[in-house]
């Protein structure tokens, strides 16, 4: 052990109460990195988590675990054998970088097609924090990347509060849009201008197409049009659903867009009205619709006008790094760092978690340093 200890913010289940805890940061394995975290930001995954939306609440409390998986920060020690990132630029102690919270096992029939999510992936939240190597989440201060674990350099322009989310939010969203492809002249609507459709505003930009943003709060739809959206369209001044689909035709000349993405957490009503938006054709992504919603769907549109259905999770090594260069490539074009509204120190982590379910704000993060 290194000597050196860190402090982590613990969970037991949704419903019992977080408590801080110091470990010892342990040394690299080799292959292995030991970055010293300096800002997590709060994911909706981790809303749905505190909440117990995914398999309820448990009756009793569970071995501690650290939540969160949206990170930047710094490498404090590498392994033996490491000298580059995932890309082979040189990587250095002390070096800002960002990382991937799981692995791919590379094994499975998923890997071997080159599908996500792989079924077998070494996710942080499987591991308890009371066992070594103890750091295994973004509520804490070090995080223990194992050999094989994705990580990048964070370009000298990118400042902390837009690469914390390109491990989760932008890369997924990224992920997701590289599924679809954007004609000359396209249209892309977004349903949902929190922090998922916000970072998918610049890809879609970047891929060519005129963006739509949908969604009932005025403040992030204002933040949507600094963020690249062409139109807005205020769910509270378009309050039916045939109201909206109507503005989506008549903003695209009549014909609708090419790809509507829904990136709501919790209003599965939303799809069979972003189904409507869409040109003959046209593709319908859902990404935000995390949980055990269901959706009643007319199947007609599928067979008479050709629309397609694609659900995207996660993301592949090459997205991050791509989500990187965007980031470097337009941080004067749009405001990257702005999605971040909140800042908590890393002992207010459930006080940040409870102002993100109040929807009190944009995005929330953790500062470490």
């Amino acid at each position: 052990m290194s000597g050196v200890t860190g402090r982590a913010m613990v969970n037991f289940g949704a419903g019992f109460p977080w408590e801080m805890r110091e470990y010892p940061v342990p040394d690299p394995e080799p292959g292995a990195i030991v970055a010293k975290i300096t800002m997590a930001s709060i994911c909706g995954t981790d809303v749905h988590l505190y909440q117990g939306d995914f398999g309820g609440r448990p009756p009793a409390k569970q071995k501690p675990s650290i939540m969160g998986h949206e990170f930047v920060g710094r490498v404090h020690k590498l392994g033996a054998g490491v000298s580059t990132d995932t890309t082979g630029r040189p990587l250095a102690e002390g070096d800002r970088v960002v990382w991937s919270p799981s692995m791919l096992c590379g094994r499975c029939p998923a890997c071997l097609k080159g599908v996500l999510p792989c079924p077998n992936r070494k996710a942080h939240s499987g591991t308890t924090s009371d066992e070594w190597p103890h750091f295994k989440g973004a509520f804490a201060e070090y995080y223990y990347l194992s050999p094989g674990q994705w990580v990048y350099k964070v370009p000298d322009n990118v400042p902390d509060a837009a690469a914390v989310y390109v491990d989760c939010a932008a890369g997924t969203v990224a992920y997701a849009l590289s599924k679809v492809c954007f004609p000359m002249g396209s249209w892309g609507v977004i349903q949902g201008a929190g922090g998922l459709g916000l970072c998918a505003a610049p890809v879609m930009k970047d891929l060519g197409a005129r963006v739509i943003m949908v969604d009932k709060v005025a403040e992030r739809l204002a933040i949507a049009t600094s963020f690249g959206a062409d139109h807005t369209i205020d769910s509270t001044e378009y309050p039916t659903p045939e109201s909206r689909i109507a503005r989506v035709k008549e903003l695209t000349g009549g014909r609708g867009a090419e790809v509507v993405m829904e990136v709501v957490a919790a209003a599965p009503e939303v799809v069979p009205e972003g189904i409507q938006m869409l040109d003959v054709g046209g593709t319908y992504l859902t990404v935000g619709l995390v949980g055990p919603y269901k959706v009643e769907l007319s199947m007609m549109p599928f067979i008479d006008r050709g629309i397609r259905l694609i659900g995207s999770a996660s993301f592949d090594a090459s997205t991050m790094a791509q989500v990187l260069d965007l980031m470097a490539r337009t941080m004067d074009r749009y405001p990257w760092a702005s999605l971040i509204s909140h800042t908590f120190p890393l002992e207010d982590a459930e006080k940040a978690i409870q102002e993100a379910i109040a929807g009190r704000v944009v995005r929330a993060a953790l500062v470490m340093e």
